[in-house]
This record gives C-alpha cells, structure tokens and sequence, in this order.
C-alpha cells in the first residue's frame, strides 16, 4: 500500500498539468506520437417522474453525467491518463452523492460530487500493456456501450468502479478470426484522497468503512477474455460481431459476511445496411454471488438492447430484468426490471440532443419517467 501511495504521488502532482493542456489529438489518441490528447464529454438530462408508487417521489430533477477525459503520451509507449467526472444522479441511486430518496421536493443538481474517476500510468504496445493506479476493472460492458439516453444508469448500478491496483492486457491478432485480448487486473477500493470529491464532499473511503475489496492489500481480481474484427467472406464468424467474458474475485472488507464474485458474458453484433443506415443488438449477463458480500443475496443482471443508426439519428433501448434471490430478506429477494428507449440526434459541431422514457421496477416499487438530453462531446 505504502509503495503504491509513493508511485500515485507523482500522477496526483501531474494532474493539473494534464488538465490545462489541450492539443489536436483525439480520444483514439495513437500512442506513439508524444503530446497531449483529451476528450470531454458534458451531459445534462432534466426528467419528469409523472407516476410513482410515492406521490413525492413524481418530482422534476435535473443531473448531470459528465467526464473529461486527459492525458499525455510520451511517444515510448508509455503515458499518463485520467479521468474527471461530474456525476449527479437520478433520484435513488446513489455512488456517494445525489442519489438520496426524493421529498416531494424538486431536485436540480442537488449534490453534484467532482471527483477523480481514474488516473494512471499505462504502457502500451501492438501486443501487450500494463498499468498502475485508479481504474475501473475490465469486467463486463462498459457504461456507455448501452444505447439509449438512460442506457448507462443500469450498468452504473452494478460496474466495479475507482479501484486501486495494477492490471495489464494482451492481445492476439488471428486475421479473418478476429482480434482476442485478455485483461487482468489485482485492486482494492480507493482509500487515498482521491476517493473523496469536491463541489460535493461524498467523504473519504476507509477501511474500517468495509465493503467488497475494501481491505489495503491485493485480494481482489478481475479477469476478462474479448473478441472484435471478425471477417465474415473467410470464416463462419459474422462479421461485426464481438463479446466479452469475464470473472470478479471482490474480497471480504471489514464487516463483511463473505467475498463477491462475479461472471458476466456479453455480446454485440452491428450491421452497416447501407452508408447512412447501421444498427447493433446486445445482450449482457452479469451473474453476482455473495452481493456486497452478503451470504444470502445473489443477483443476476439480464440485459438486452437495439440501436438504429441513420446519418445523425439515433434510436435505442434496452430492457433489464433483474433476478434476486436472498434466503434470510424477503423484502430484497423482489425481481425487478428496467426498460428506456430514447431518440437523440448529433450535431455536426459536436452537440447532441435527444428525449426519453424510463420504466423502471425496484423492491416492489415502480416508477415512470420522461426525459430531455443535452450534450457537448469534443476530443482533442
């Protein structure tokens, strides 16, 4: 722990530097060539919760999920890289701040956190990379691979986030069989400053706090295996296909009844019809053992999801049922499910627009909402 404070102090020192820099690179940044590169990313969405099982919980709200994403590559293979986020929430979730239960009271950035989501030190190569820091584990899908303006919420509510450790990856290029890479990491929950945010204090983690993989030493681990490139004209394989496998040891922190793992399988297959018109299908499963490191709660995430593509329009849903089984809690063994669909359209000059709706069923509860987007994406 000692010695991973001592390699974070240089990237804290860095960090602000990082975060005035801004060059012509893009958010794909071609390691190799020295220089900065960034990309930020502002979303705002204002809802309109019409029915609840609460009369105050059929509130107004406004949030925000934004990132600004930086970094420099010192043209070797290695660079520094991080990630700022400015994260409020709908009402109900709840990562450490803006997610507390609704008053009838509308809520507009209440309790907006500004925090550093990762900051690491990467080497890269054609094969093979490595990095130490604060990351998020190579699992299952990332946040924003599900489509749809609310498509992100549901994999916030289970991703492993703002770890601690030291992972690497290699790949394999098998031609017409695609493009096969191996992610491994070993971490435990941030308990350094960085675990804490400004604007919104959400508090500094410590381990006396407990929670899976909160124990200062490398116990936990994450592993994944996935696969994109296929060519279609000399193998069965579809062209466009892709998926992810993978598997989560969290263990035990103080207070715990157990440790937590996880095994999640995921898939997307995207078809270009013609140069203006494309879509994708997905489908995730994200088996979870031991839930927050109690012995008689497990909990199993059944995603599937569209996405229609024309010039700059986009259509996309997903649908989630969530399976709990718990033999000690009835109230947490309820079933629960989510279902959005948005249609959002992309300007040329990097604004995107769009409007929602939102199902969504949790201990017995459920709730409707609709909703308004506006973003600002630009990488440099």
């Amino acid at each position: 722990m000692r010695l991973l404070k001592l390699f974070l102090s240089p990237i804290v020192f860095l960090a602000p530097a990082i975060a005035t820099a801004a060059d012509d690179h893009s958010h794909d940044h071609d390691h190799g060539k020295a220089g900065f590169y960034g990309h930020l990313d502002l979303v705002v969405l204002y809802d309109h919760v019409y029915k609840a099982e609460d009369s105050d919980e059929e509130i107004n709200e406004a949030y925000t999920h934004s990132h600004l994403e930086m970094g420099y590559d010192f043209g070797n293979g290695f660079s520094i890289n991080s990630n700022f986020q400015l994260e409020g929430e709908p009402a109900g979730h709840d990562h450490g701040g803006g997610g507390s239960a609704p008053d009838g009271s509308n809520r507009y950035f209440v309790n907006t956190p500004l925090f550093v989501r990762s900051l690491t030190t990467n080497y890269d190569s054609d094969t093979f990379g490595a990095y130490v820091g604060k990351f998020d584990p190579v699992i299952s899908f990332d946040e924003h691979a599900l489509p749809g303006i609310y498509g992100y919420q549901i994999v916030d509510e289970y991703i492993v986030r703002e770890k601690v450790g030291v992972g690497g990856y290699g790949q394999l290029n098998v031609g017409d069989y695609g493009i096969h890479r191996l992610d491994v990491s070993t971490f435990f929950a941030d308990t350094t400053i960085l675990s804490n945010s400004v604007l919104y204090e959400r508090g500094r983690t410590r381990k006396s706090d407990g929670g899976v993989s909160n124990t200062e030493n490398f116990s936990s681990v994450a592993v994944s295996l996935s696969g994109s490139g296929f060519y279609s004209l000399s193998s069965d394989i579809p062209e466009g296909l892709s998926y992810r496998v993978g598997f989560a040891h969290q263990a035990a922190g103080e207070g715990d009844e157990t440790s937590e793992d996880r095994y999640t399988i995921a898939g997307q297959y995207q078809h270009i019809f013609t140069s203006d018109l494309n879509g994708r299908v997905l489908g995730e499963i994200v088996y979870i053992n031991h839930l927050n490191g109690e012995i008689a709660h497990d909990r199993t995430y059944n995603t599937i999801g569209a996405e229609l593509s024309y010039g700059q329009w986009d259509l996309g849903s997903t649908y989630t049922f969530v399976r709990n089984e718990n033999s000690v809690d009835a109230d947490e063994a309820q079933d629960g499910e989510v279902f959005q669909a948005s249609l959002s359209y992309r300007f040329d000059y990097g604004i995107t627009v769009g409007a929602g709706y939102k199902y969504q069923e949790e201990e017995g509860e459920k709730n409707h909402r609709i909703g308004a987007l506006i973003g600002y994406s630009r990488a440099f």
